[in-house]
Formats: structure tokens, sequence, C-alpha cells
């Protein structure tokens, strides 16, 4: 098969030939259809950070996708050659992929393949990052930084669908798009600080930007709230001065949780957003497009929100088959 790999970290990324995985009983095989970019593969192979997250070369990128099963081992019941389906995995930057049936969901009918394989690791980071971790309720007020980012709209429309209010943080130009998908109040970056401009305090704050954003979160905070961030790590000395509690999440993947996903997408309760289209063999273009809009991922964070290149909302696709 076909598949994209990194032979040393901070090298080319090349498209060759590799032989297609083999399934055990208990596993799936996944023709690919779809993949997508995300900012940690980017910073992975950089090799930043390869003490916290390392990987092993030569290394398929790829955190999510949509495709078809093509084989299912002699264990496997609950799915059948020529199912579409998508889930979160490493590796899908390739053709064919095997996973554990409790990695992947069934695709929404309303989804397309490049639809679905922008869903998994946004939607799920949001979701457990405002549930799991932040113990967000219906009637709560939530505080969104990068609102309009992949994972911060989902966060937005998420947070709106369980009743709560929901501010975010965004470029003015956003305001439209985030009020159309559940914000009731957006705050733009560029021309005031939230902590100077809220009002009321809120239950929970929701980071992807960290650095001097996150630090000016507790200043909003409830005694008793929480700061949630996917982006670096959160002080708990801020944390006990403010009387929060502050967490870093790193995204589990659970068949579980996308499944609750996809049910809300089918109902069209939320949607997803793609923002363009490559094939797999022009990722390395992919990842210059995106390198303009990265953001801190595990300490790496800048030092606040700064102007990136201007593109569409959500993620960019890869498509493989």
């Amino acid at each position: 098969m076909k598949a994209i790999r990194l032979l040393e970290y901070g090298g080319q990324l090349v498209f060759n030939d590799v032989p297609t995985p083999t399934i055990a009983r208990d596993e799936i095989l996944v023709k690919i259809k779809n993949t997508t970019v995300n900012h940690v593969d980017l910073v992975k192979a950089s090799g930043a950070v390869r003490q916290i997250l390392p990987i092993d070369l030569p290394w398929i990128p790829g955190h999510e996708f949509s495709g078809i099963v093509e084989q299912i081992g002699g264990d496997v019941a609950a799915y059948a050659p020529g199912d579409a389906v998508f889930g979160a995995s490493g590796g899908t930057y390739a053709e064919y992929l095997a996973v554990k049936p409790a990695a992947i969901v069934r695709k929404p009918s309303n989804l397309s393949f490049e639809e679905a394989a922008s869903v998994p690791v946004a939607a799920e980071t949001a979701w457990q990052g405002l549930f799991t971790h932040g113990h967000l309720e219906k009637g709560q007020t939530i505080l969104i930084h990068g609102g309009a980012g992949a994972v911060g709209a989902y966060a937005v429309q998420l947070a709106s669908h369980a009743g709560a209010t929901v501010i975010a943080t965004a470029s003015g130009d956003d305001e439209a798009y985030l009020n159309s998908i559940g914000a009731s109040r957006v705050i733009d970056y560029r021309k005031a600080q939230f902590e100077k401009v809220l009002q009321e305090k809120v239950d929970v704050v929701f980071d992807v930007i960290g650095g001097d954003t996150q630090a000016r979160s507790f200043l909003v905070l409830k005694e008793g709230g929480h700061l949630i961030s996917a982006s670096q790590p959160v002080s708990p000395e801020e944390s006990a001065k403010h009387h929060v509690s502050g967490a870093m999440m790193r995204l589990e993947p659970s068949g579980d949780g996308l499944g609750k996903i996809a049910r809300l997408l089918e109902q069209g309760t939320i949607r997803p957003d793609v923002a363009t289209v490559y094939a797999l063999q022009d990722v390395a273009q992919a990842w210059k497009d995106i390198a303009g809009n990265l953001p801190g991922v595990h300490g790496m964070s800048p030092s606040g929100p700064r102007a990136a290149t201007r593109r569409s909302h959500g993620k960019i696709v890869l498509r493989v088959a």
C-alpha cells in the first residue's frame, strides 16, 4: 500500500510503498478514504517534544480517518465488509489501517467521508474538555478561548447544546460564524482583554491557546470553577491561589464518546467544517498551510494570541482513496 512516512526527526515526508497491515482475529482492516492534518503531528515530527511525545521512526503520521471496512477478523461481529466507518487511531496517512472495533463507529449517513474524517480528534477533545474534565452543566457559563478553531468550534456547539451560556474569544472577523453555532458573546482578542470586559465570572474556562491567555483566565473564574487546557500544563500554584481546579487534558479516544458525537451529527445538532481538501501525496503543502496557524502544543505555547494566516474554518482533510 501507499503511505506517507517520516524517516527522521525534522526530515521530509516521503510517499512510498509499505506492507499492507495484516489483522488479528479481533481487528478490522479499513480502507481509508480520508484523513486530516493535526497540529500535534507537526510538533511530533519536528522532534521538539520527543521526550514527551516520542515516535518510532520511520513513522506514519495521522490520528483520524474515515473509510470502508475491507476485512474483519474472525472474532469481530459488530462490523462487516462494506461498512462506512470513522474513528481515531495512529498511522492514518496510509491506504489501509488495522484497528480494534472499539476505535471506530459507523459514519453518520448525512456526512461525507471528508466531513467524517475531520470530526474525531477535534470533537472528542472538545467533548472531554467540557464534560469529562470541566464538568460543564446546564445553566453554567463557559469561556472558550480560540472559539473559531477546529476544537473551539466544537466546544462552542457542544456547550451551547448542553444549555450553557457560551462566551468565546476570537478574531472579530469570526463573530458572525461563532454566533451562528451557539456563542452568546464573542470577545475580539485583538481589541480587548477578556478579563477587563467580562462583567461576570464564569464557571469553566476551556483553553486551547495557553501562555498569557491562560494566565489571565484565572481572573475570570468563579471560586470552585474549572480551568481546562488542551495546550499546556496549568499552574497548580495559581489554581490554589484562586481556589479553582486546573488541569491539562490529553485526548483519550473513545468509541463510546465518538458514538455520542455521531448521533448529534446525524441529528444536525452539531456540524463539522472542512477547510480544504488535499491529495495525500500533497501533504507537505498541507502541513505548510497549517504551520502558519500552529499554536503551542504541550508546553510550546506562544506568549498569547497572535495574528495567523487567514484560512477557512475547519480542518484540512487529506484524500487517500
